[in-house]
């Protein structure tokens, strides 16, 4: 132990750094495996989850991909068939409307779902119970909210008033029951539960629907799709004989609930395993780097330990009792930065900057049993980045090195190295990856996205705001910066999931994506009408049409001035004239394929006033080159003035988008984190053993000096010492940096290119850093005075 102490005083920077970033690594460890544990326990929360499944179906509306929002007589089938124990269905467009609560207005959100309700997800209510629900005006709703409503979770038998849509009134609904809160990494959200009117069980027009279903233990999932598609066929008249053919076209799967939230297709499903599986590599990945440092931190160390070791086994002491205090005091090392490291979580979480790069709760009470794995891994890197130098400083014999100086030893030089060149390979890849994701960033959000994001302001409408929407329209364009005021179901470019409608049939079968909007929505979102008319007011008595291109070039029998449904049976509601064509824009993320998203924008006629308002969402384009804060700030002055039932506040657009990209954007911001502190960690390693081998060198630096070698000549030659091994490194770095970043890249369709400027710029950056450290620390030294340095060698 005093050997170490002595160490740490005369090298207090080294060791201190070298602490340093052990402790970041542990602490990183932890923060990254906490956010696997989130991803990989998707819906494990859910009762009997491993026996629940989603449907998902392949073609019709969904043409080449699959889908799983479908329509609600599929659930009907479902609990048809024998090995299926229950079946439920469940909108996943969650609306927020407001709610009356002792005359306070409360904005809560609705959940759409039918019977056995919330119950399917969780098990049992907390309180209260499900067998009036559904009968009469009466809900669920999940404990949070219930405190919010109310102020108590103890709220069964409790009313509170809802807006009627159809005539402006309020219905008094009864709390029959309180159910628990669904964590984040849930499918299902929380909220008011309404039991849907079970009249839709026989609409197979309304493809708005989940539909989950329990098994039976030991029932097989084949056998259960199998009974589904026989069942679906008898209903549509297919007769056996054309079973190939309908597969052609049609296709079912049950998805196990716990791969729902990596499939991709669902309005939340936006995990990606591979990312996962990035993270839980990283994850261990930080240790091995960090016990690459250390490793090569007391490597440097050997030759300044090995006299004073040698000296006491002449004085008698074991070869094992040496090795074995060396791995002891290493070990002690590692609990030191163990302790920093926790300490550098608890900052973490203290940080609300930092927490948006994590999702779910990351703290120890809630993971106690990775916290118990942290401090062993942390105790075990630190042992055995102690064991070649224990067993190397004790292999000579101890006259030979009391004799000599091992300081420069080739075979100690080259282990060091080789141990660099990893942690240079590891930095190369990573700056290779950050560079194409930065790329990609730039890309999501300077593309151009076929409509005006940049200038547009929204917000949610109260249920009396939509009442008034004329009125807000006129009081806006009082505003001189206000050029477009329009009202719509949702924002465009803000998700994957868009109200779909299948229309028609045989070859005249649609399938369309479908945004309910006012007459100058298209016009305030800058969309280009490229044939026939944008929307005018007078549509609105009569409902109208705006398709897009893509839905013009997949559907040929479609025509402007005709109506929708001429060639193809649609029935009478909805079928109104197509007034217009627009131009292609990004409906979706960039992981779709925007160009081939046939969209539909309607205007409700006076034949679809059963379907309530769906332009719940005021938006305001502003002109180009205002004052956006300011400009925020005198439009949401309007809006509270007009409507004191809320308080509201605008949201921009352009900033909006980055929550369609949520988890690409966090998993981003972890890569970059991960990639500063293995680049960090790398500095130290490099700090630490030009500093070693400096001291090992400082007398022959000192004659070099002597005979008449500049302070420049000395400082290149030991920057020259780290040229090969940073450029073999690049070499072996770069084909795996393009297969990665290829990798991550695939999961978008519409994706920026791989440039070829991203390898040397991540050389050059990575090696600059590297360069800079050596320059930096052989400086110091060749500066010294030559003497001192003879004189104390």
């Amino acid at each position: 132990m005093k050997t170490f102490l002595y160490m740490f005083r005369r090298y207090r920077i080294a060791t201190l750094l070298n602490l340093f970033g052990l402790s970041v690594a542990v602490a990183t460890f932890y923060l990254f495996m906490t956010q696997v544990i989130y991803n990989r326990t998707y819906n494990h929360n859910l009762n009997d989850y491993e026996h629940m499944y989603r449907l998902e179906i392949y073609g019709n509306l969904f043409g080449d991909n699959w889908g799983c929002t479908i329509c609600r007589p599929f659930a009907t089938m479902l609990r048809d068939i024998p090995q299926v124990k229950s079946a439920v269905y469940y909108c996943p467009y969650v609306n927020k409307t407001d709610v009356k609560v002792n005359n306070r207005t409360i904005t809560v959100p609705v959940v759409y779902m039918s019977k056995p309700g919330i119950e399917f997800f969780t098990g049992k209510l907390i309180s209260g119970s499900s067998k009036s629900w559904g009968t009469g005006a009466t809900a669920i709703v999940n404990r949070s909210n219930a405190e919010k409503m109310f102020g108590t979770a103890n709220a069964v038998g409790k009313t509170f008033e809802a807006i009627n849509n159809n005539d402006g009134g309020t219905i008094p609904i009864t709390v029959v029951g309180v159910s628990e809160d669904m964590p984040d990494n849930c499918t299902v959200s929380n909220g008011l539960y309404i039991c849907d009117n079970e009249s839709g069980m026989t609409d197979w027009s309304e493809w708005s629907y989940c539909v989950f279903l329990r098994l039976d233990n030991g029932a097989s999932p084949e056998k259960v799709v199998r009974g589904l598609k026989q069942g679906f066929m008898k209903a549509r008249g297919i007769s056996p004989e054309d079973e190939k053919e309908f597969d052609k076209q049609m296709k079912f799967r049950i998805t196990s609930i716990d791969d729902v939230y990596f499939s991709g297709i669902g309005l939340q499903d936006k995990g990606n395993r591979s990312l996962v599986d990035v993270l839980t590599v990283a994850s261990v990945f930080v240790l091995f780097i960090a016990l690459l440092n250390l490793l090569n931190f007391q490597l440097s160390e050997v030759p300044m330990r090995m006299r004073g070791i040698n000296t006491r086994r002449v004085m008698g002491a074991s070869v094992g009792g040496l090795r074995l205090k060396m791995i002891m005091e290493s070990v002690l090392f590692a609990f030191v930065a163990l302790i920093v490291g926790v300490l550098l979580v608890v900052a973490f979480q203290r940080s609300e900057s930092c927490m948006k790069l994590v999702s779910g709760d990351i703290s120890f009470s809630a993971h106690w049993l990775l916290v118990a794995v942290m401090a062993a891994s942390a105790l075990v890197v630190g042992a055995l980045a102690a064991v070649v130098p224990a067993f190397y400083s004790t292999s000579f014999a101890p006259a030979l090195v009391l004799k000599g100086s091992f300081g420069l030893s080739p075979r100690g030089r080259q282990l060091r190295l080789a141990i660099m060149a990893v942690q240079f390979c590891v930095a190369f890849v990573l700056a290779i990856y950050i560079g194409v994701m930065s790329s990609q960033s730039n890309y999501i959000f300077n593309c151009d996205y076929g409509f005006n994001k940049n200038e547009v302001f929204y917000a949610w409408l109260s249920d009396e705001a939509k009442a008034k929407r004329e009125t807000i329209r006129t009081e806006l364009k009082k505003l001189p910066f206000v050029e477009n005021v329009g009202f719509a179901q949702k924002a465009i470019g803000s998700g994957d999931q868009y109200m779909g409608w299948g229309r028609g049939n045989d070859e005249h079968q649609m399938s369309l994506q479908v945004l309910p909007c006012d007459y100058e929505y298209p016009q305030t979102m800058g969309l280009k009408i490229l044939e026939g008319r944008n929307f005018n007011e007078a549509d609105m008595k009569t409902g109208a049409y705006v398709l897009n291109k893509a839905a013009m070039q997949q559907y040929k029998w479609l025509a402007v001035g005709d109506s929708i449904g001429r060639q193809n049976e649609w029935g009478p509601t909805a079928n109104y004239l197509i007034v217009g064509v627009c131009n292609n824009f990004k409906l979706k993320s960039m992981r779709n394929d925007n160009s081939r998203v046939a969209i539909a924008f309607i205007i409700f006629g006076p034949d679809m006033e059963q379907w309530g308002d769906r332009c719940n969402q005021v938006f305001v384009r502003v002109a180009k080159g205002q004052d956006k804060v300011e400009a925020k700030r005198r439009i949401t002055d309007v809006l509270n003035r007009l409507d004191a039932s809320q308080k509201y506040e605008m949201n921009f657009l352009d900033n909006d988008l980055q929550q369609t990209y949520v988890e690409e954007f966090r998993f981003i911001s972890q890569v970059k984190f991960f990639a500063i502190i293995c680049i960090i960690i790398t500095v130290i390693g490099v700090f630490s053993l030009t500093m070693f081998e400096t001291e090992y060198r400082r007398k022959e630096i000192g004659i070099r000096k002597v005979m008449g070698s500049s302070v420049g000549s000395i400082v290149r030659l030991f920057a020259m010492r780290y040229t090969v091994p940073l450029v073999v490194s690049f070499v072996v770095a770069a084909p795996v940096g393009w297969w990665l970043s290829m990798q991550w890249l695939q999961s978008f369709a519409e994706h920026t290119p791989l440039h070829w400027w991203l390898f040397p710029l991540s050389f050059v950056g990575v090696s600059a850093v590297v360069i800079a450290t050596v320059v930096a620390q052989s400086w110091r030294v060749a500066t010294q005075n030559p003497v001192e340095s003879i004189k104390t060698e």
